[in-house]
């Protein structure tokens, strides 16, 4: 363990203004903005019991800005204080820049990859909320809205299909969607229009439901492009998805080749690693592009794949303690040439694997520190490009009463697309189900919904 590394600093937070139920957060959130105690409206009966939990957090490409998801569905725009490495007695205290209500819950978000705060016409997000078409927004309008909307419809039903996974090309002019058995790309340009390229991911749904068919099957759940080569032409990288299903598949020529190879990861989780799972979640690259990482729910681990020698697995990463449906973020650096990989967990912390790919087999982490409450969920985390700042965000869904799950979010949106897109159903049985989480599983624990910004220099 490197003490320079370690303890990290706590260098900003969003206090504890949203550690409460919806309803009460909205309240304090308006206080904080009024500067003067405020009545605020009152929110429907599950806004008054529900956490207001954050979901996820994303730096923006240019390092300045945060995004983060929220349990009520709404998506705030957070701007990082320009001193903020700078020696201060006690942390920043990080309030909302804009903020945008979704119209329904979103599963997935994406910034712009050109994004620079200091020019409005790119400060662009891309956001999936549940039963509407895809939508693009500028977070830094006053009163962010859609500047622009993209329509993805099953052909059968005309409903809309809500991707699970967002993708920008790095050109900035394209970007994808992954949905049921399929990936989309869709011209930035084109408005109002559905994708400009289909590639499903299995030949036919007909195949697929007599258990047939070559390909991946499933709800395309998480999209990652592997960077360039320093010797090999631009645009030549793979494009990796992965699925609830427990699949993953790589395609050639940032997904406009040939499929390069597809395989399922339940034996190398559940037999080879032990370290279990229920879906991949997330799929990332190793800055040298050697190296394919592979996040499931439900897992205690990462798999770490080599694609010089196609769904290879090398190693693994243990004691991720990430034993939840809900979906946790994980994020990678390359420290003097070496990979590092950070991960939350269920009981608050935050672990670091160091030179990872190094060897066969499983490892444990080389760093771990506290960073919320013990016992709360650290479902978001993101590493500054600079590789001196993590930001991490906590919560999880608590209820004093327990509630059908009518409002299926972005760690559990696969239940959603099931009940609201008949194309779906043929995952319904084998989707562990959220719906029965309440108050009394986290009898004892402290509510912990926050973003902290930490220094680990």
């Amino acid at each position: 363990m490197e003490s320079g590394l370690y303890p990290p600093q706590l260098v900003a937070t969003t206090s504890g203004t949203y550690s409460c139920s919806i309803e009460e957060s909205r309240r304090r959130e308006a206080e904080a903005r009024e500067g003067s105690p405020v009545v605020s409206p009152a929110g429907t009966g599950q806004d008054s019991h529900e956490s207001n939990y954050f979901k996820s957090i994303q730096w923006s490409p240019d390092g300045t800005s945060l995004i983060a998801a929220s349990a009520d569905n709404k998506l705030r725009f957070y701007v990082a204080p320009p001193d903020l490495l700078s020696p201060s007695s006690s942390p920043h205290v990080l309030t909302p820049y804009t903020t945008y209500a979704a119209p329904e819950p979103t599963y997935t978000q994406s910034f712009y990859p050109h994004f620079d705060l200091q020019n409005s016409s790119t400060t662009l997000l891309l956001s999936s909320p549940r039963d509407h078409p895809i939508q693009l927004i500028n977070v830094l309008s006053p009163e962010p809205s859609p500047v622009s909307t993209y329509s993805l419809v099953c052909p059968t039903t005309e409903a809309y299909q809500t991707p699970s996974s967002l993708l920008w090309h790095p050109s900035g002019h394209e970007f994808y969607a992954g949905t049921d058995c399929l990936i989309s790309i869709f011209d930035v340009s084109r408005s109002g229009e559905g994708p400009a390229t289909r590639l499903p991911t299995i030949p036919s749904k007909r195949h697929k439901m007599k258990g047939g068919g070559v390909g991946m099957r499933g709800i395309v759940s998480c999209l990652s492009l592997q960077p360039d080569a320093p010797d090999s032409p631009v645009g030549n990288g793979m494009l990796a998805a992965g699925t609830w299903t427990r699949w993953v598949s790589l395609y050639d020529a940032e997904g406009l080749g040939g499929t390069v190879a597809n395989w399922s990861i339940a034996s190398a989780a559940d037999d080879e690693s032990q370290i279990g799972g229920a879906g991949v979640s997330q799929v990332l690259w190793s800055a040298c592009g050697r190296y394919l990482f592979v996040v499931e729910r439900k897992s205690r681990g990462v798999l770490v794949y080599d694609v010089r020698v196609t769904g290879r697995l090398v190693g693994w990463l243990e004691g991720r303690e990430a034993e939840t449906n809900q979906r946790m973020s994980v994020d990678t650096a390359s420290i003097g040439g070496k990979c590092e990989v950070w991960a939350g967990g269920t009981d608050g912390r935050v672990r670091v694997w160091r030179d990872v790919g190094s060897k066969a087999g499983g490892a444990r982490p080389d760093m771990d520190w506290l960073a919320h409450e013990e016992g709360t969920t650290v479902g978001g985390l993101a590493l500054h490009s600079c590789g001196s700042v993590v930001a991490t965000a906590s919560g999880m869904r608590r209820e004093k009463v327990s509630v059908p799950d009518t409002e299926s979010d972005s760690e559990s949106e696969s239940e959603g697309e099931i009940s609201d897109d008949s194309d779906d159903n043929y995952e319904a049985a084998k989707i562990p189900s959220e719906t029965s989480t309440i108050c009394s599983s986290h009898d004892g624990l402290v509510e912990d919904n926050t973003i902290k910004l930490w220094s680990v220099l």
